[in-house]
């Protein structure tokens, strides 16, 4: 029987390591991959179906702290999280949009992840994570030791994403198949970034897959 909240009827991750969170990554995308239904910078509300709006909510419950590229934030004007979830947004340069929900529903969990002397407006909450870019591990360690998250969910986009899997920093993924095609070479995918050698890919474990309607959501984890 499908959750009034989502498709997982019950969400239990593995440990945290000492040095960081527990990172997974929750996303929607197109049977041929993509993960927008318009340009890069365009809303991607339609892509998913209620449920899957649904069970991204139910997924962003069980987290202490979200994480998300500064990108993703101007491309989804109206995003908000549940009430006392840290939210972080990453941007080198310091440059995002300071009056979106993101900062003003809860001004105190929200947080800007950038490089050391980025000035960013005035009253919002800085992480200095990196000097002339940002360092993943640094960031994830600062969240870890100085915020107390032990959870933490990833929501892109397509680089951020691959930023954090190219070091081997993610423990899960969860995926909505979504039955659409969008097509293009250089749309955005659920990860991007610079490809991997074919001795170092990552191999995760099925831990569910299901079928409600005409999408399909799966969830993979990463064993150590």
């Amino acid at each position: 029987m499908i959750s009034e909240e989502g498709v997982y009827p019950r969400l239990e991750f593995g440990t945290a390591p000492p040095d960081r969170p527990y990172v997974y990554i929750n996303m929607v995308a197109t049977i041929d991959g993509k993960t927008v239904s318009g340009g890069r910078d365009e809303p991607v509300q339609d892509l998913g179906s209620e449920l899957d709006h649904a069970t991204m909510r139910q997924i962003e419950r069980t987290a202490d702290a979200v994480l998300i590229g500064a990108g993703s934030l101007r491309a989804t004007r109206g995003i908000h999280y549940p009430k006392g979830l840290k939210r972080i947004v990453a941007s080198a340069s310091g440059d995002v949009p300071t009056d979106r929900r993101f900062f003003t529903d809860e001004p105190e969990n929200a947080f800007i992840a950038t490089t050391k002397g980025t000035k960013v407006p005035g009253g919002i909450k800085v992480i200095e994570c990196g000097t002339d870019r940002i360092e993943w591990r640094l960031l994830l360690s600062v969240l870890r030791g100085d915020h107390g998250v032990q959870k933490l969910l990833l929501e892109g986009g397509s680089e951020i994403n691959a930023s954090l899997l190219h070091e081997d920093l993610v423990d899960e993924l969860f995926l909505t198949v979504a039955p659409k095609v969008k097509l293009g070479r250089d749309v955005p995918t659920y990860a991007g970034g610079k490809p991997l050698p074919r001795d170092k890919m990552l191999q995760f474990r099925l831990v569910s897959c299901a079928q409600f309607g005409d999408e399909v959501f799966v969830r993979y984890r990463r064993d150590r």
